[in-house]
């Protein structure tokens, strides 16, 4: 059995209702709804990631996608498939930070590759994207030699920080930046405190920080409505846990991670005055990584930063000088790669992938209450 990987799906004590099929890769077997078991594998396995949960797939189904959910293999890989028809070029997929596979399974990764590459052709889809989070000596050689090539990225970070949680708490922070550690235990003395939060009232805080932070970073926000039922989604299935910091009765910073696998990342940051004179978001930060340890979770994803850190211009390179006092090893994906089964289609659609972006971004904005 490989290293790291869940149970075959028989000893989870599960039976499999699907739509079984062979493709290029091998077999398959696809469902429409999410199975019993899909968050156990695709989430909870080490690489899995709250991006092919199930609760993630019913978000972009009522956002107009239609979610699919492929079994590649027992219990790995896995792929939840987003399709979506584009008015003028047709069906597009993309896999939303997956397929998700076992450590160190290359000869997995290619077979699931090719067979989501296959299930695109079968379709009729224009393209299917992935964006796994793998390194380029993880990912690269199988994405090419299962045909893929690079596309556009839909998920901002390309590289990240995380941190090494096997040690004792005292020794995590023995490994935190001097002056880190120094503002960690500063945000208890200046009177700051953290609580989780997961009601109404929690998240409406945590988006007029989040909506504020975005104003004075120059950032694109969306509206309450839409960041409600993405949040209130994920933490009611158990997959992100939102802390605020308070200042007497006041939420002055806020942090929301994801539980992916044997991670926990750090998703969202906001922070006011308050919070930057009163270094709420040093102490925030360290209350996360020490819940997550005693969670049981072996990494603490610090989020993006610059994949090229000499860019000091780049908008990731404010946050890192925050996170790198934390501490970590740099990581780098893949980036975003693409299964063509229409060239002509696609040259088109990325020539006017912009323009069709940002009119789906005015029309959608335009759609949702404020």
């Amino acid at each position: 059995e490989r290293r790291g990987a869940p149970p075959p799906l028989a000893l989870l004590g599960v039976t499999v209702e699907a739509r079984p099929r062979a493709l290029a890769g091998g077999p398959v077997e696809t469902h429409d709804a999410a199975p019993a078991w899909w968050d156990d594998v695709a989430v909870r396995s080490p690489g899995g990631h709250v991006l092919q949960s199930s609760a993630w797939a019913r978000i972009r189904a009522g956002q107009g996608w239609r979610p699919e959910f492929v079994r590649l293999g027992d219990p790995l890989p896995v792929a939840l498939v987003l399709w979506r028809a584009v008015p003028i070029f047709g069906r597009v997929a993309y896999v939303p930070r997956g397929p998700v596979v076992a450590p160190h399974d290359a000869e997995g990764l290619e077979r699931a590759l090719r067979s989501l590459a296959s299930l695109a052709r079968e379709r009729g889809a224009v393209f299917l994207k992935v964006d796994p989070e793998l390194s380029p000596d993880e990912a690269g050689r199988p994405l090419a030699r299962a045909g893929f090539r690079r596309g556009s990225d839909v998920q901002p970070v390309l590289a990240t920080l995380v941190l090494d949680l096997g040690d004792d708490l005292d020794a995590v922070m023995a490994k935190l930046d001097k002056d880190t550690r120094w503002s960690v235990r500063q945000a208890s003395k200046r009177g700051v405190s953290v609580r989780a939060a997961g009601d109404d009232a929690g998240l409406r805080a945590f988006y007029e920080l989040y909506a504020g932070t975005g104003r004075r970073a120059g950032f694109i926000t969306r509206t309450w409505e839409y960041y409600r039922t993405v949040w209130r989604t994920l933490v009611d299935a158990g997959l992100a846990t939102l802390r605020l910091a308070y200042i007497g009765d006041d939420a002055v910073a806020a942090a929301m991670t994801w539980r992916c696998g044997d991670r926990e990342i750090y998703m969202y940051g906001a922070s006011n005055d308050r919070a930057r004179r009163s270094f709420a978001s040093y102490g925030l930060q360290w209350e996360c990584i020490a819940a997550a340890k005693a969670r049981g979770a072996r990494r603490y994803d610090l989020g993006g930063i610059p994949a090229d850190l000499s860019r000091k211009d780049d908008p990731m390179y404010g946050p890192y000088l925050f996170k790198k006092g934390f501490g970590g090893n740099t990581r780098h994906y893949v980036g975003a790669h693409d299964a063509v089964s229409r060239p002509l289609a696609y040259a088109a659609f990325r020539a006017t992938e912009p323009l069709f972006t940002r009119a789906l971004q005015l029309a959608r904005r335009r759609a949702e209450p404020r």
